[in-house]
């Protein structure tokens, strides 16, 4: 089960204080819903203060971090119920706590397939700005070379599907490279998530790139590329408005996107155009952005 944390008092107050009279019978069904709501759990070190770490007298106090603010609640109690119906994620261990609209992961979890599940669904939840991933994944009690041929039958059995050719695998200290090109996009993804079910793997950098992605020459035609590549709506599938400018092949993205995931797919597609030195991230996410089907991509004037 993901691990609970109990309700302080005064937040149990204030909460009463933002409800109006609450019946006496209905305190404690209280108490326990937003222990529910909570279940994701803070960890100790960051819900108190340590009194031996407090700053010296005159010295100006450090800010203090926003852990669950208003909206918070609402997107941790929804995290929750996403991860606990999960067949998989249900049975983790990991923490989860959220600090002003960030989802901040801690802890250990079984395999690279199910830490990236559980950062996907938090990056699709509408009000989630950031994702911090600190999980660690166990290292095998295998050689290596085991891992990798448990990798390389996996995509093997599904390399037609996949697309993929030129598959690369090799695994040293139980991090993985994957290797190769595969049909798409998507298939990409896909086959980092069937690499990730192999337990033991802690970790993946997937290098595998789609055989149609484009290319370009200098910073005119990687711009181009670019633009292409992130119109394409079977490669970049979100709304949002995004700028787009490419400086000594380093392609720099701007402007507003709903989700977090999208801001993470659009530097994906762009990296993945062939000629791109570097992907400059600078994308904010705006929750009220009302996203759509399809992005206004436009090179930055």
């Amino acid at each position: 089960m993901i691990a609970a944390s109990c309700v302080f008092p005064a937040r149990l107050r204030a909460l009463r204080a933002a409800l109006g009279p609450v019946a006496p019978a209905v305190v404690p069904a209280l108490a326990l819903a937003v222990c529910m709501a909570l279940a994701v759990c803070m960890p100790a070190a960051w819900a108190t203060e340590d009194p031996q770490t407090s700053p010296p007298a005159g010295a100006p106090a450090a800010p203090k971090r926003n852990i669950a603010g208003p909206g918070d609640f609402v997107i941790r109690e929804k995290l929750i119920q996403l991860f606990t119906r999960d067949a998989e994620l249900g049975k983790e261990t990991f923490k989860v706590v959220m600090v002003n609209g960030g989802a901040v992961f801690s802890g250990e979890i079984k395999s690279c397939a199910a830490r990236k599940r559980a950062l996907t669904i938090a990056a699709t939840i509408r009000g989630v700005i950031n994702v911090t991933d600190e999980m660690t994944v166990r290292r095998a009690e295998v050689p290596d070379s085991e891992l990798a041929r448990a990798v390389a039958a996996l995509l093997g059995d599904a390399s037609e599907g996949l697309g993929l050719k030129d598959q690369d695998v090799r695994v040293e200290d139980g991090v993985l490279t994957l290797g190769g090109t595969v049909k798409a996009v998507a298939a990409r993804g896909l086959a980092e998530d069937l690499a990730g079910t192999v337990m033991g793997i802690t970790r993946i950098s997937n290098q595998l790139r789609p055989a149609g992605a484009p290319a370009g020459a200098d910073d005119a035609s990687l711009l181009k590329a670019v633009l292409d590549y992130l119109s394409d709506f079977h490669q970049f599938s979100f709304g949002g408005d995004l700028r787009v400018r490419v400086d000594q092949g380093v392609v720099t993205l701007k402007g507003k996107v709903g989700l977090y995931i999208a801001r993470q797919q659009a530097a994906v597609v762009a990296s993945l155009v062939k000629g791109v030195a570097r992907v400059d991230n600078r994308i904010k996410v705006d929750p009220a952005h009302p996203g759509g089907r399809m992005a206004s991509i436009q090179a930055e004037r």
